[in-house]
């Protein structure tokens, strides 16, 4: 979206959005550094985690070590197919809507170039049914613990049978599991979940040569040599860490920087006595004898600043720390700023001056929904990609 004018003046956003080019490839960088003997299947999912889906598969299918693209869905998947290049040949994997199989689906995959992935045995007996395991470049989930998708092991003597029953070239290209808790190795779910993944690797390797094996998400990327995962892995899928969020509170940085930076700007300043208050309901009273300076910012929850943020969010104003005061309204919301504070400071409240998990805790939730609350087009956000 472009900004408005008005005659020969052009009208600020409301709330920018800018998108780093360089840090989105620098933190690719970072990570394959992390995992050299692995390849690295980018997760675009959600709009690329609100970070736009088509600019970041042009970004990313020509960089060293890339194994493929992935996405939940078959739009998803169609338009990064759009976005990339007719010489990309890696595989855009579609992991959560081709899990109830079907012809339609089957074409739809056709068409578009995409990989589905069968995460059950009725979509697995489906697909071979309908005779699309030659047409279709395709990939398996197994379910090795975390109970949401995926086949049962206890599926594997048949699963195999059926895979004798077809030629090479008409195989999975990829096998693999999630771990529900790749950020606490020592945790026994994360140790059966690894048990059982090898056990599915180690009963068919033999028969599927060729495919690669991936398990591990960022978390298990930071947590890589505790899991020993180059050990029966080939392939990682990174996601939060790939846009510069570590993937758990407290987890090091190793290199990575955030990509997305969300600003607004300050339309109106308040000095607030004892007794006043800012926004709906009056939630927040200045109690001392002090004055307290409000900054009113143009973002609110229609714009994707979370109204969970009231009275606890963080933000960045005037170089220095600061919060939400009152509520989040759809339009507006309320900082506390000072004396030099003017209208037109810029205002932070995602990026390398906001910590997204200590913004994400004050919310009650977690930076993936920060981020994807973000992810559809706004008319009233402009995003700014540099």
């Amino acid at each position: 979206m472009s900004s408005e004018n008005l005659g020969s003046k052009e009208i600020l956003p409301r709330i920018e959005i800018h998108l780093s080019s360089s840090a989105l490839v620098k933190n690719y960088e970072a990570i394959r550094a992390l995992v050299p003997n692995q390849l690295l299947l980018p997760m675009l999912k959600a709009n690329a985690y609100g970070h736009g889906a088509e600019w970041a598969s042009r970004l990313l299918q020509n960089m060293p070590g890339l194994y493929g693209l992935g996405v939940a869905t078959l739009a998803e998947g169609a338009q990064v197919r759009r976005a990339v290049t007719s010489r990309f040949k890696a595989p855009i994997l579609i992991f959560t809507e081709t899990v109830d199989w079907s012809s339609e689906k089957g074409a739809f995959c056709e068409e578009h170039g995409l990989t589905p992935v069968l995460a059950s045995a009725e979509g697995w007996t489906q697909f071979l049914k309908e005779g699309w395991a030659p047409r279709l470049s395709y990939e398996v989930q197994f379910n090795s613990g975390m109970n949401r998708l995926g086949i049962e092991p206890g599926f594997l003597p048949k699963f195999i049978k059926n895979l004798k029953t077809l030629p090479e070239s008409a195989h999975p290209g990829g096998i693999f599991s999630h771990l529900a808790m790749s950020e606490a190795p020592e945790e026994p779910l994360t140790q059966t979940q690894l048990e059982r993944f090898l056990r599915i690797r180690g009963e068919l390797k033999p028969v599927l040569p060729r495919a690669y094996f991936h398990l591990c998400n960022s978390g298990g990327i930071w947590n890589h040599k505790l899991l020993g995962i180059s050990e029966f892995t080939e392939v990682v899928r990174p996601g939060l860490s790939l846009y510069g969020i570590p993937p758990w509170s407290g987890a090091p940085e190793r290199g990575i920087s955030p990509v997305m930076t969300v600003q607004s700007r300050v339309v109106a300043i308040h000095r607030l006595k004892a007794g006043d208050s800012v926004g709906y309901g009056g939630t927040y009273q200045v109690r001392g004898q002090q004055p307290v300076f409000v900054a009113i910012v143009s973002a609110g929850y229609a714009d994707g600043i979370e109204r969970a943020l009231s009275n606890r969010g963080y933000a960045w104003l005037n170089a220095r720390p600061t919060r939400f005061l009152g509520v989040v309204s759809m339009d507006l919301c309320a900082l506390q700023c000072w004396p030099e504070s003017r209208v037109g400071d810029r205002v932070e409240f995602l990026g390398p001056h906001v910590d997204p998990w200590t913004q994400a805790k004050a919310a009650g939730t977690i930076p993936y929904e920060l981020l994807t609350s973000l992810s559809s087009e706004r008319e009233r956000v402009k995003r700014i990609y540099v």
